[in-house]
C-alpha cells in the first residue's frame, strides 16, 4: 500500500554517497528519509575495488589519453570499451572529456581533489567504526604494476603531480614487488606503491552495515525507483511506487541515475555512466594471499583481496547505455589476464557483476546547492571514487543541507561548471 510521509530531508540514493548523507544528517538532528531501489547487488559501491586512497587525485581524463585514442576508438585497449551504438549519445561528453585531457586541466583536478581525498581514510574510519566494521578497513597501501620500462616512464607525470601534493609512494623493482606481493607471479619492470591508501574487504558489507546503522539512528527508507522529483510548496515532493515523501530538502546521490532525475528540473549535467565489471575467483590452495589491491596497468584491470584465499578481478570501463545488455568482453579478458598474474582456481560466480558509475568530464564531483532550486543538494558524479570519497562528501552534504560552512573546499565541484557546457546525454 503506498503511503504518504513527512520529513526534513530525503536522500535519494542507497550507495556510499547516499547513506553516508543519509546518516551524517541524522547526526545533525534531522528526521531522515532515504529512497533507493533496494537493490544492493546494482549499486558501484557494492562492486567497486575497495580502494580508499588519498592518491585518487588523478581523473580519467589523462594527457596520457592522446597518444592511446586511436586504439582506444579501434576497441583495442583493454582499458576502455565502446559501444558504437551509443556514441552518438556520448558524443558532446567525449568531446568535453578529450578537452579536460590536457596537464594543465589534470593540475587542476588533482589541486582542487587532494582536500577531499586526503579526508577520505579518516572519514571511513570514523564510520566503520560506528557501524561495527573496522575490521574490514585495511591500510595496507594499493600497487600500480607496470609491465615494462617504458610503461613506468609514461607515467612520469602522475609521480610529478603526486609528489607534488605530498603524496607518499615507493617505487618497487621486480625482486622488491615479489618479496612485498608474493602472490603475483607475473614478472612487472616497476611498481609504485601509494602508501597511504587504505581498502575496504567486501564493500558490499560495509553498505549493509551502514544501511544496520542508519536504522539504527530512526532513520526511515522507502524502497522502489524515484518517479517523480518536485517542488511543492516551499519545500518538495519525491514520488515513488511505494508512496510520495515531502519535505523541506532533497539530496540528490543517486549516482549514474542522478543525471536523468536532474534533467526533469531542468538540470542538463555533462555526465555519463561508465559502465564496469567484476568477478570473484578462488586462489589456488598454495598462492600465498594478496594483501592489497593492484592495478595492472598492462591489462587495464584490478585485482583486490575480498577475503583469505578470494579475490575480485575488476574490469576496464565500458561506455555504453546504462540499461543495454552486458557485454563480458573486457571482464573475460581481465580474467586471462589475472590468471596470468595470480595462481587462480575457479570463478566464484554464476554470472560476472556488472555496475555503472557516475562519471563527469572533468573526473570531479558534483557537489552543492543547485544554483536554481532552494532546498536541493546535488552529491554525485565522483566516477571512481565515490566509495573512498562517500563518507566525507556525506559530511559535506549535512554541511550544506544545515547551512554550515563545507568542512572540505567544494567550489569547484560546483553544479554550475558542469551546466555552462551544451546539453548532453
Amino acid at each position: 500500500m503506498a503511503t504518504d510521509e513527512t520529513a526534513d530531508i530525503v536522500v535519494i540514493g542507497g550507495g556510499m554517497v547516499g547513506l553516508a548523507s543519509a546518516i551524517a544528517l541524522k547526526d545533525r538532528g534531522l528526521d531522515v528519509v532515504l529512497c533507493d531501489p533496494g537493490e544492493a547487488r546494482a549499486r558501484t559501491s557494492y562492486g567497486n575495488a575497495g580502494v580508499v586512497s588519498r592518491g585518487s587525485i588523478l581523473p580519467m581524463s589523462s594527457p596520457a589519453l592522446w597518444g592511446k585514442l586511436p586504439a582506444y576508438l579501434r576497441n583495442a585497449d583493454r582499458g576502455l570499451r565502446l559501444n558504437y551504438a551509443h556514441l552518438p549519445r556520448i558524443l558532446p561528453y567525449a568531446a568535453h572529456f578529450l578537452a579536460s585531457a590536457r596537464a594543465a586541466r589534470w593540475r587542476r583536478a588533482a589541486e582542487a581533489l587532494l582536500p577531499l581525498t586526503s579526508a577520505a581514510y579518516p572519514a571511513h574510519e570514523r564510520l566503520a567504526a560506528r557501524a561495527g566494521t573496522g575490521d574490514r578497513l585495511q591500510r595496507t597501501g594499493w600497487l600500480k604494476a607496470y609491465r615494462s620500462e617504458a610503461a613506468f616512464a609514461s607515467a612520469a607525470l602522475e609521480r610529478e603531480i603526486l609528489a607534488g601534493h605530498g603524496v607518499a609512494f615507493e617505487i618497487l623493482d621486480t625482486a622488491a614487488l615479489r618479496d612485498l606481493e608474493p602472490a603475483l607471479i607475473r614478472p612487472y619492470a616497476k611498481a609504485m606503491l601509494l602508501t597511504e591508501t587504505g581498502s575496504v574487504r567486501e564493500p558490499g558489507r560495509l553498505i549493509e552495515a551502514c544501511e544496520a546503522l542508519f536504522s539504527g539512528l530512526g532513520g526511515r527508507r522507502l524502497r522502489g525507483s524515484v518517479a517523480r522529483l518536485a517542488p511543492d510548496a516551499g519545500g518538495w515532493r519525491v514520488d515513488l511506487e511505494a508512496g510520495t515523501v515531502r519535505a523541506r530538502q532533497v539530496v540528490l546521490a543517486a549516482g549514474a541515475a542522478s543525471g536523468a532525475l536532474a534533467r526533469t528540473l531542468g538540470y542538463r549535467f555533462a555526465v555519463a555512466a561508465e559502465r564496469g565489471y567484476h568477478r570473484h575467483y578462488a586462489l589456488h590452495p598454495d598462492s600465498p594471499p594478496l594483501t592489497r589491491p593492484v592495478l595492472d596497468t598492462g591489462a587495464g584491470s584490478i585485482l583486490s583481496p575480498m577475503g583469505e584465499h578470494r579475490v575480485r578481478v575488476l574490469s576496464g570501463v565500458e561506455l555504453n547505455a546504462r540499461h543495454a545488455a552486458p557485454d563480458h568482453t573486457q571482464i573475460e579478458a581481465a580474467s586471462r589476464e589475472a590468471a596470468g598474474t595470480l595462481r587462480l582456481g575457479g570463478p566464484l560466480d554464476n554470472a560476472p557483476w556488472l555496475g555503472s558509475r557516475p562519471s563527469t568530464p572533468d573526473g570531479m564531483p558534483v557537489i552543492g546547492q543547485a544554483p536554481r532550486h532552494d532546498g536541493l543538494v546535488f552529491a554525485f558524479g565522483h566516477g571512481h571514487i565515490g566509495l573512498s570519497t562517500g563518507p566525507i562528501t556525506g559530511e559535506i552534504v549535512a554541511d550544506l543541507a544545515t547551512g554550515q560552512a563545507p568542512r572540505v573546499p567544494v567550489a569547484a565541484f560546483a553544479p554550475e561548471r558542469l551546466l555552462r557546457w551544451p546539453r548532453l546525454l
